[in-house]
């Protein structure tokens, strides 16, 4: 399976977000959790906003688009096939914050991309770049969910954005990967990040340094990432094809 054909659902659905999460491999028995997991990653919350992006993606025919990216993908880096889903994006996400224009969240068994009208298209092809080698990758580790540590993930980031620039261009990179001055970057990391390497997802600290929550930089774990995949290559074959399966202490200088 591939892309599913959500176009469908949500012309049934798109009122009851719990419905459609029903047909899914990770929302088919809690939706209502699972829903408001999403919502934080991007999801529609109001179906009357939803219903003029829905539109907006049918004229863009994402999911034609869409597929003929997890075709390239799949064959360029011998990837798994996973059910791929396409919902709008929660464009308005109140007064003071600005509007989402794509997000994406992937799981080892399937993954949700949330999108709405793009003036440049190539930015589709980003956005599946990074989440689709997520996939790729979590199947080369083959490592159980509870065994990822914060090292995994901000590698995961990292090298999830590497092959975004590979593919796609320098311009298509995600604005974290610029926020910080190398120098200043690397006493974040010094401070903050290295002495905390190990700790497990499930720990609350995890996401806070991987995010820049609480008292953090901001995407501090993503920035991190990134700097440590370029540091690495930069001395050798920095190839997505190569780097793909390669363990998160490699990159640990």
């Amino acid at each position: 399976m591939a892309v599913v054909p959500t176009d469908n659902w949500l012309a049934e659905w798109i009122d009851n977000p719990l419905d459609l999460l029903k047909k899914t491999k990770n929302g088919k028995d809690d939706q209502q959790s699972f829903y408001q997991y999403l919502m934080k990653h991007g999801m529609y919350r109001s179906s009357r906003l939803a219903s003029d992006t829905y539109e907006k993606m049918k004229e863009k025919k994402l999911w034609d688009r869409f597929a003929l990216f997890e075709q390239k993908y799949k064959r360029k880096w011998n990837g798994p096939s996973v059910p791929i889903y396409l919902f709008p994006v929660q464009e308005k996400r109140g007064m003071f914050q600005s509007s989402m224009k794509k997000s994406g969240v992937c799981f080892k068994d399937e993954i949700f991309f949330f999108v709405t009208d793009q003036e440049d298209p190539k930015e589709y092809e980003a956005l599946f770049v990074h989440e689709y080698h997520h996939c790729v990758r979590m199947k080369r580790l083959n490592k159980k969910d509870a065994e990822y540590t914060l090292l995994d993930s901000i590698i995961f980031e990292g090298l999830a954005e590497n092959a975004v620039k590979e593919f796609c261009g320098e311009k298509y990179v995600a604005p974290w990967t610029k926020e910080y001055e190398e120098k200043e970057l690397a006493k974040y990391y010094e401070k903050w990040i290295q002495p905390n390497l190990d700790i497990k997802r499930s720990s609350p600290l995890h996401d806070q340094l991987l995010l820049g929550q609480k008292a953090y930089p901001k995407m501090l774990g993503y920035a991190s990432g990134y700097r440590l995949v370029n540091q690495y290559g930069m001395k050798r074959d920095s190839s997505t094809n190569t780097l793909m399966g390669v363990p998160s202490s490699t990159f640990v200088p």
